[in-house]
């Protein structure tokens, strides 16, 4: 999010000219200091690539610093050329997540990521319970971003919260607010390692059967995960509720279906036909596993 507003938005502006200075002396010229033991100079010049891209990703944009860094790499010799796009763009890795991205943006984009999310917080279960709503709440942003992706799940996360804030009367600056605009990304960024078949999984997946020489059982990866994320969403509001304390008096009498169209909790017909898809792809990434 932080590349959207540094980069695109202000591409005349003067900081955003000196961002890209930087970037570039970070990229190419921290390979020519000393070398800092124990790295080589070899290490030297991948590590400001990696740095330089970070910088960025952070204050510039997402595509065409990627793209420079690629092409830093064969000019500072840290990769040849043809290993470069063998390994860049023809992994196996590369291509599922192009796909999986391609998919969780038309999840997005039909309307089936927010009708999962409002299910969650419908239920009979939470209504008067507050901790119980905050559960339902930050769990449906965790399921969220293991379908989408963490920026996704956390706008339409905020947009849903926002609407409960109007209704409860909760101002800016108010304890319980600011506790869940944090949680959010926090949930976010928790259901981003739940699926196996996410980026930052995969990466990481593949970077241990490499380095192992094993394989990954995605059933027990999954497992796993959802236990872990469960485990993290309970210590959080167990922080919230005995620690930090904000005032949730104002959920005991809120009904969540105020603030919920009847349209938006009917599926259409494509809606039913992604989630088909949906419960398919799980299937079908999980299916090796049991094999």
């Amino acid at each position: 999010m932080a590349s959207v507003a540094a980069g695109p938005q202000n591409p005349g502006n003067v900081n955003y000219f000196f961002h890209i200075i930087v970037f570039l002396c970070i990229t190419f010229l921290f390979g020519k200091l000393d070398p800092i033991a124990p790295l080589t100079p070899f290490g030297m010049n991948t590590i400001g690539v990696f740095l330089g891209v970070i910088y960025a990703w952070v204050f510039i944009d997402i595509i065409w610093p990627s793209m420079v860094g690629l092409f830093a790499l064969m000019l500072l010799d840290v990769l040849p050329a043809t290993a470069l796009l063998n390994k860049g763009f023809g992994d196996p890795t590369v291509i599922m997540m192009m796909f999986i991205f391609v998919f969780s943006a038309t999840l997005e984009r039909y309307g089936l990521a927010k009708y999962i999310s409002l299910w969650f917080v419908s239920r009979k279960c939470v209504m008067g319970k507050p901790w119980r709503l905050t559960f339902a709440l930050l769990l449906a942003i965790a399921i969220l971003g293991g379908l989408t992706s963490a920026t996704p799940a956390a706008v339409i996360g905020w947009s849903l919260l926002y609407g409960v804030f109007d209704i409860c009367g909760y101002k800016k600056g108010d304890g319980y607010p600011i506790m869940m605009i944090i949680g959010t990304v926090f949930a976010a960024q928790l259901g981003m390692s739940l699926a196996p078949f996410k980026s930052l999984p995969l990466v990481a997946i593949s970077a241990y059967e490499k380095l192992s020489g094993t394989s990954v059982d995605y059933a027990l990866y999954l497992l796993a995960s959802l236990t872990t994320c469960l485990f993290c969403l309970l210590l959080f509001i167990a922080l919230g509720k005995h620690l930090f304390r904000p005032d949730v008096s104002k959920l005991e009498s809120l009904d969540i279906k105020l603030i919920i169209k009847e349209s938006d909790m009917t599926l259409t017909g494509i809606q039913k036909l992604l989630l088909g898809f949906l419960v398919a792809l799980i299937i079908f990434m999980m299916l090796p596993g049991f094999l």
